[in-house]
């Protein structure tokens, strides 16, 4: 069995058009919204492909009208490119990125997973990063029945054995930023996980970016994004 898992889209159509593999089962980590130009396109292609999803910080944010506890460095982004998508999104659209669940137990090919965006515990904005301590992972996991927990929200791909549980992150297929453009996600098939990089047209997002009712600062700043992989610091 060969399970495609993907987090942190904001947006980014042509990244998703990029996925050419086959699988048997989609597994998306939410933040379905934000920073990129097509957020209708992107949900209604996650909707109509994936097997579940949950919510991230970002799709809660646009849902709820809150704050999304991004980085100091993103907020202006992130202010403004949801101001943009609040007008773009149908009622429909903001009510099932409310709806999603915050985290999720899934069994699948014999094995059992943990799906959440930020830490498993439940806290929609705490970022585990690769450099965080085994001691403190394992108590960002303590209690989960789970042979693999999938994780996203901080855009870096990550693997890391914990007991008897491997924790993954895939990266961001819609806004990758450690340092390599190319969208990331992870396959899993039976048992063994294969990281992705896949090219695919950042030129057209980066175009509709240019075209997008936005201040040219935020543009400058998420068009350096999708072309470096976020090598500028971001």
């Amino acid at each position: 069995m060969r399970i495609l898992v993907l987090s942190d889209v904001h947006a980014n159509l042509a990244a998703l058009e990029g996925v050419e593999e086959s699988y048997d089962f989609l597994l998306c980590l939410g933040d379905l919204v934000d920073y990129g130009p097509q957020p209708q396109e992107a949900i209604r292609w996650v909707r109509e492909r994936a097997f579940k999803v949950i919510r991230g910080n970002h799709d809660q944010a646009l849902a709820y009208d809150t704050d999304c506890h991004c980085a100091p460095v993103m907020k202006e982004a992130a202010v403004t490119t949801r101001a943009w998508h609040s007008r773009l999104l149908s009622a429909e659209e903001k009510i099932y990125l409310g709806e999603l669940p915050l985290s999720m137990h899934v069994e699948l090919g014999g094995a059992k997973f943990f799906l959440s965006h930020a830490s498993p515990t439940g806290d929609l904005y705490k970022y585990l990063r690769p450099e965080i301590s085994d001691e403190a992972l394992a108590e960002e996991i303590r209690g989960i029945d789970a042979d693999f927990i999938f994780i996203g929200h901080t855009h870096l791909p990550m693997i890391r054995p914990i007991g008897k549980t491997t924790v993954i992150n895939p990266g961001s297929i819609g806004q990758p930023r450690h340092g390599d453009p190319r969208a990331s996600y992870v396959v899993w098939d039976g048992g063994q996980v294969f990281f992705r990089r896949i090219p695919y047209d950042a030129d057209k997002t980066i175009a509709a970016l240019e075209q997008a009712p936005l201040p040219g600062s935020v543009i400058t700043q998420l068009t350096g994004i999708l072309r470096t992989g976020g090598a500028t610091g971001y």
